[in-house]
């Protein structure tokens, strides 16, 4: 869901709207145990793998990160 949001025309999704969206869930995110944090960060990386379009898979594989799911280095 993150990635349609994030990679939509602002014509199809407010971006005040999309961003109060990616805010929350990214605010609920670090709320999880660190562990729970890494294993979502595992299944999105895993999921991404999947993706055959170059855009989307890419966004996913910054996702983990951008999200605050693992610590940036």
């Amino acid at each position: 869901m993150a990635v349609s949001i994030d990679l939509a025309d602002d014509g199809d999704i407010d971006p005040d709207i999309a961003t109060d969206i990616i805010e929350a869930a990214a605010a609920l995110f670090k709320e999880l145990s660190e562990d729970d944090r890494r294993a979502l960060a595992a299944i999105i990386l895993e999921v991404s793998e999947l993706e055959s379009d170059p855009v989307r898979k890419r966004w996913m594989l910054h996702l983990p990160e951008e999200m605050s799911l693992l610590e940036r280095e």
